[in-house]
């Protein structure tokens, strides 16, 4: 019983609006990315100026560009998946097609 409460429970995931907030692996791993680079970027600003305030602020700055250029970029190579994975489904289909033409023939 344990092992099913468990997978499902894994299953969810956070949703904002009834969409998941992290949808592939890739938004996991730029979320990731951002979060641990803000946090080195905030120690090692830290270490450089010893001002808490400002090295605060360089971590959460270097976070919310670390975060979106992972994003954009995420959703861009996304994009351009699904684009070649149609195009490759057409071609197939072109091809199913041509061949059944052939065979009529």
């Amino acid at each position: 019983m344990e092992t099913s409460g468990q997978n499902n429970e894994q299953s969810k995931s956070f949703t904002f609006f009834g969409e998941p907030i992290i949808k592939t692996r890739c938004q996991r791993n730029a979320m990731i990315s951002a979060i641990s680079g803000g946090i080195i970027c905030g120690l090692i600003t830290f270490l450089f100026t010893s001002n808490p305030r400002f090295s605060t602020r360089m971590g959460v700055v270097s976070y919310g560009v670390i975060g979106i250029t992972g994003a954009c970029y995420c959703a861009y190579d996304e994009i351009k998946l699904k684009s070649e994975a149609r195009e490759f489904r057409k071609a197939m289909y072109n091809t199913n097609m041509k061949l059944r033409n052939n065979d009529r023939n």
